[in-house]
C-alpha cells in the first residue's frame, strides 16, 4: 500500500487498530477503552496509539494490564520520552521495557508551538497510515482526534467513533460518510467489529 511507504516492516501490519481520542476523556471511560482494546486483541489485532493523556493513556494501560505491549506500538510526536506528559512517562517506560515499540517523532521539548503542532499532526498521520481500522473516543472539542478521523477517512480506513460527551459531536462532513461507524455511548457494542468494520 503506497500510504505505508517508509514505515518499518513491523508496523505494516494488516490487522492493526489505532485507538485514539480526547486528552480530556474522563477516567470513567477507561473501562470502555480497555474493552475495545481487549476486543481487538482477541481478534488478532495489534494496537497503535499516540501516548497522550486521556484515551491514549487508557489504551496504554489496557495493553500493559493484558501483557500485549510487545505486539503494539506508540506513535510519538516527540524525539524522546521527555516529550511525553509526565503522567504518561512511567507507562511509556513500562511499555518499552515490556517489548513495545515507539516510533519517535520530530517534536522537541520547548520547541515553538507551530513546530509542536506540526509534530503532533505528523504523528497522527503516521499512526493512520499504519492502521487497518481506527477507533476514536471523542469528548469535548477533540480537534486532534477529528483531524485523525479525517485522515483515516481520506485513506479509506474504517473508523469507529464513540461520542462520549462533553459537547463532542460528529461534524457534518463525517456524519454520512460510509467509513464512519458512530456509536452513542449508551448503546455501544463491539459486535460492530464483526458485522460492519472488519
Amino acid at each position: 500500500m503506497s500510504h505505508m511507504v517508509g514505515l518499518p516492516a513491523m508496523l505494516r501490519i494488516a490487522m492493526q487498530a489505532g485507538v485514539i481520542g480526547s486528552r480530556s476523556l474522563p477516567v470513567s471511560f477507561a473501562p470502555l477503552v480497555s474493552s475495545v482494546v481487549s476486543s481487538f486483541l482477541s481478534r488478532g489485532f495489534s494496537i497503535a496509539s499516540g501516548g497522550a493523556v486521556g484515551a491514549d493513556s487508557f489504551a496504554l494501560s489496557a495493553l500493559l494490564q493484558q501483557g500485549a505491549a510487545s505486539s503494539s506500538v506508540i506513535f510519538s510526536a516527540w524525539q524522546s520520552a521527555s516529550g511525553f506528559p509526565s503522567s504518561v512517562r512511567p507507562q511509556v517506560s513500562q511499555f518499552i521495557a515490556s517489548g513495545g515499540q515507539v516510533v519517535w517523532g520530530t517534536g522537541s521539548v520547548g520547541a515553538p508551538r507551530q513546530q509542536v503542532v506540526s509534530a503532533l499532526l505528523g504523528r497522527n498521520r503516521q499512526l493512520v497510515s499504519a492502521c487497518s481500522v481506527l477507533v476514536a473516543f471523542l469528548y469535548g472539542s477533540s480537534r486532534g482526534s477529528l483531524y485523525t478521523v479525517r485522515q483515516a477517512v481520506s485513506h479509506g480506513i474504517p473508523v469507529i467513533v464513540y461520542v462520549c460527551g462533553g459537547g463532542a459531536y460528529l461534524p457534518p462532513d463525517l456524519i454520512n460518510n460510509s467509513n464512519i461507524h458512530s456509536l452513542d455511548i449508551g448503546n455501544w457494542t463491539l459486535d460492530i467489529l464483526d458485522k460492519e468494520v472488519i
